[in-house]
């Protein structure tokens, strides 16, 4: 059974709840045919509210607005979609909505792009577990990638903390897909003596004394499992096809916790002889350069690792982890 359709002239008249909202930022005859076939094509099980007025803090989509400004720069994690005649650009909106999702109170500010990814449910999952309450979650900031996909999102949150009684509203949530890193490496006579992999690749905010970061092979990427993405990662960036049985799993804990809530995936594995071997002779360049990517494989020692500063505290505490670390979890 559809749901409703509530028109709201600005954020006051607002429902509490909804599944979708779309924001409109103008007025005329266009307009007036893109709330009609909206009321028409919504077939989502919960309420869409068409939020007029101009500017909203409630919107999954948003039609109409200053032309000359990038779509998504103008609505930061919201669907914003090209230019166009009411009867081509409402079905792409709808499309954008699904059936949407049911929040309420300060939930109606994470827009549906947001909403849906695996690192938002997981953060807001915890905060729920806690009993903390969502009082409002401005969307400041949205990063996509070539085709058009959600990549990185930013939202300023205000959060009533149960544990402490008080709402907190002063930080910004980042997030970006979960990663898988994998430590390559051959046993030496001491643990300071052991071979690791590192790659070195030049990404802009870099402050290691040479401009580059060296750190493990891995990213973010369609594999469904991830193991089977820490295998395809150490392929791209180094060049090695190493069968994902090999891959021993070392938990997932987040990177920088006090500025990102996406999480690194740990693996390691082993080298023979024969791939150290191949690693000294014959490994190239890689990573994926229509992205940008240029990875380049190097040797080291944990020794060096240390007294050269090689790698950020996050790669240092991985490292540390598969040679030093307990259980697996």
């Amino acid at each position: 059974m559809r749901g409703e359709v509530v028109v709201a002239g600005g954020d006051a008249e607002v429902p509490d709840s909804f599944h979708a909202a779309v924001g409109l930022a103008g007025a005329g005859t266009a307009m007036d045919e893109a709330v009609a076939r909206l009321r028409a094509g919504w077939q989502g099980p919960g309420r869409l509210v068409l939020v007029t007025g101009g500017d909203t803090a409630y919107a999954d989509a948003v039609l109409g607005g200053p032309p000359d400004v990038g779509r998504h720069e103008r609505a930061p994690g919201r669907f914003v979609p090209p230019p166009g005649a009411p009867e081509t650009v409402v079905p792409a909106v709808l499309r954008a909505l699904g059936p949407g999702a049911a929040r309420r109170d300060g939930e109606r500010e994470v827009p549906l792009e947001i909403w849906r990814t695996p690192t938002f449910r997981r953060w807001y999952a915890v905060q729920r577990t806690a009993r903390n309450r969502l009082v409002g979650a401005r969307p400041v900031w949205s990063f996509h990638s070539r085709s058009g996909l959600l990549f990185f999102w930013a939202l300023h949150v205000t959060v009533y903390v149960a544990a402490e009684r008080r709402t907190k509203q002063n930080e910004v949530v980042l997030a970006r897909p979960d990663t898988a890193s994998v430590l390559l490496h051959h046993g030496g006579p001491s643990p300071a003596d052991t071979v690791l992999v590192l790659v070195r690749e030049y990404r802009s905010p870099g402050t290691a004394a040479d401009g580059f970061v060296h750190e493990l092979p891995g990213g973010s990427g369609p594999h469904p499992a991830m193991h089977d993405l820490a295998a395809a990662e150490v392929w791209e960036e180094t060049g090695l096809r190493l069968d994902p049985a090999r891959l021993r799993r070392h938990g997932h804990r987040p990177v920088a916790a006090t500025v990102s809530a996406h999480h690194a995936h740990l693996y390691s594995a082993e080298l023979t002889d024969a791939e150290l071997e191949w690693f000294r002779r014959c490994a190239r360049p890689g990573g994926d350069t229509g992205r940008g990517e240029v990875t380049w494989p190097a040797l080291h020692t944990f020794d060096a690792v240390m007294s050269q500063r090689l790698v950020d505290w996050t790669t240092l505490g991985m490292i540390s982890q598969v040679l030093f670390g307990g259980r697996c979890i």
